[in-house]
């Protein structure tokens, strides 16, 4: 894998969660500022990017887990390998029950939500199961008719955009901005995925591919954000659940071509693909597995997992509650948990590893 590929399954992956997830949320706590709270958590990512790269760099080009089992022995490195399964199942069950909740709202009403979580699962794991560069090959695909239809919508709404809406500037303080700062950090915190494949990266990785991927991922997030309040107003969007794909139903060109929304439904089925499959795909990075037949057996073991987390019978008012108020704050507070961890635990062990060699020399 090379630094562009990365860069660009990034896009899609964590960009995906940035561009649907993140935007309700965001815009009924900070209203029509959510924007300051995405620029502020942009600058503040270079302040973690450091932690990524040094972490990098004393791993080399080993597996995370790999370096763990070997520099701190088995249990570490199933210990660590254990949260870090926990963490890529619950975002898993929350990806898909998005998912599954939007398909039935806006085309797939009648369909049994076991079915269409089951169909799409398998799927998903079918991809899971070949390699990473397969999963590049249809991203390159998939993604550039992401972004054509990203720009048409964008675009094709200007007529109807009204930027006027974005002011005045701090009505209410600064307070809703600070507690909407989680959102899009929950987002980028995502880039934790990094460590995880760290090892697959054939080129070098540095600052400035961070900077790149950063600045684009922040794109991802302004875009729909801004886009839903110069639309339908602050109030409107805040009551929308889905503010990326409520754009799609104003798109007009002229007086014949209209209701265009149906090629939203691709957005964001190719999206969820790839990153349901990349998420599944680092499940078998986590355990150094000797045969290729154990790796697969384990994902189709955590399949059923995430199949019954997704399933839980919660309405969607309250799951969406749910997500909002808890499980993005939650996985915010975690991943960067997990990621001073890690520079704690390999400082200590790069450090101890030092001091032994120079007690024999």
């Amino acid at each position: 894998m090379t630094s562009l590929q990365l860069i660009l399954l990034f896009m899609t992956v964590i960009g995906f969660n940035n561009h649907v997830f993140i935007i309700s949320p965001l815009i009924q706590t900070a209203g029509r500022d959510a924007w300051i709270s995405v620029i502020i958590i942009f600058l503040l990512t270079f302040g973690v990017i450091p932690l990524f790269l040094y972490i990098r760099k004393k791993l080399g080009n080993e597996s995370l887990f790999e370096w763990l089992r070997s520099h701190a022995g088995k249990s570490l490195s199933v210990f660590i390998g254990l949260i870090v399964i926990v963490y890529l199942v619950l975002l898993l069950s929350m990806s898909l029950k998005e998912t599954i909740d939007w398909v039935k709202i806006v085309f797939m009403p009648e369909t049994p939500s076991f079915v269409l979580t089951l169909i799409l699962c398998l799927i998903c794991s079918l991809l899971a199961v070949t390699s990473l560069r397969t999963i590049n090959s249809l991203n390159y695909i998939l993604l550039f008719f992401i972004t054509i239809l990203g720009f048409f919508v964008a675009f094709a709404n200007l007529q109807v955009k009204n930027y006027k809406l974005l002011t005045p500037i701090l009505e209410h303080g600064f307070s809703p901005v600070i507690k909407s700062l989680i959102y899009p950090a929950s987002g980028m915190i995502e880039l934790i995925f990094f460590l995880f494949i760290q090892h697959k990266i054939k080129t070098p990785f540095k600052f400035k591919h961070f900077a790149i991927i950063s600045f684009i991922l922040i794109g991802l997030t302004l875009g729909p954000l801004i886009g839903a309040i110069t639309e339908f107003g602050v109030e409107e969007a805040s009551k929308q659940r889905f503010p990326a794909y409520e754009e799609w139903g104003l798109v007009y060109l002229g007086h014949f071509v209209e209701h265009v929304d149906f090629l939203s439904i691709y957005q964001w089925l190719a999206g969820i693909f790839i990153r349901l499959s990349f998420l599944l795909f680092m499940t078998r990075e986590v355990f150094t597995f000797k045969k290729r037949k154990t790796e697969n057996i384990f994902l189709f073991i955590l399949v059923p997992i995430v199949i019954g987390l997704t399933m839980i019978p919660i309405s969607d008012l309250k799951f969406s509650m749910l997500v909002n108020k808890v499980f993005l704050p939650a996985m915010f507070w975690a991943s960067f948990s997990l990621l001073l961890l890690l520079v704690v635990i390999v400082a200590w062990l790069s450090k101890r590893k030092g001091a032994s060699k120079n007690a024999f020399e």
